[in-house]
């Protein structure tokens, strides 16, 4: 009996001294992200808190990206499945994401679903925004892709191409569109190529969203679009019935 209780007690101090501090799966908020404007730390902080009171989990499926990730809100209810779990930040950059992976690879996903890089290019104002280039976005976005497939090589990876945008909707919703010294379309255009012509010889697997959202003119199809960057419900619809398949690929391996 006295033996039976010294091995519990043995066995309690095994897990407590092994007991791992969730918090440090995740950034540290003093940590400068390269790029970030302050507007987008306000939200990646608000955010990350949310993240530590709702860990990932085991056996999940991960959407990871910016506000158009976020948008999808409970991604659940849009494939009628149980075990996604968004990781979308509104303004997030490839940086930003780089700094939140450990989060992702501690929980091993069974598949991460990434939309990244269109707030690296959108803005001008980025202080050393001529090193943002297109090579410079997509090597962050192999990068990001290569880190989760190195530490948790069981978990799928589909990188999805940047969407369009459509700069007359966003001028008439917003007043404005940043002039870019390259177009912004052919930057997406740029950093999709580098995505796509990547794939066989990396380990991820690419969706072509840019293609599935764009119009005749090469802009965001407007029936897809709130304000010609961020997605209506037809947007998240066509979304959803572009990836179920992968989804529900998926569930079968869960």
């Amino acid at each position: 009996m006295n033996l039976l209780i010294v091995s519990i007690i043995t066995l309690t101090s095994i897990i407590n001294d092994n007991k791992i501090d969730l918090n440090r799966l995740y950034p540290n908020p003093i940590i400068d992200i390269k790029y970030q404007q302050e507007w987008q730390m306000n939200l990646y902080e608000e955010r990350i808190e949310e993240f530590k009171k709702h860990p990932i989990g085991n056996n999940k499926i991960v959407f990871l990206g910016n506000s158009i990730t976020e948008g999808g809100g409970n991604w659940n209810n849009k494939f009628n499945v149980h075990n996604i779990v968004n990781r979308g930040i509104s303004g997030d950059i490839t940086e930003g994401i780089l700094a939140r992976l450990d989060e992702i690879i501690f929980y091993k996903p069974i598949a991460v679903f990434l939309l990244i890089g269109i707030n690296d290019i959108f803005d001008i104002g980025i202080p050393n925004r001529e090193k943002i280039t297109p090579l410079y976005v997509a090597n962050n976005i192999i990068k990001i892709a290569n880190q989760i497939i190195d530490h948790s090589p069981s978990t799928e990876i589909y990188i999805q191409t940047i969407l369009p945008v459509n700069h007359e909707i966003y001028i008439e919703e917003n007043g404005f569109f940043p002039e870019h010294n390259v177009p912004l379309s052919e930057q997406i255009i740029q950093i999709n190529s580098m995505i796509i012509n990547q794939a066989d010889v990396q380990q991820y697997k690419v969706i072509d969203l840019h293609s599935l959202f764009i119009n005749q003119d090469g802009l965001m199809n407007k029936v897809y679009t709130t304000d010609g960057v961020h997605l209506n419900n037809n947007g998240y619809g066509a979304w959803v019935k572009c990836i179920n398949n992968y989804i529900q690929e998926s569930q079968i391996k869960n």
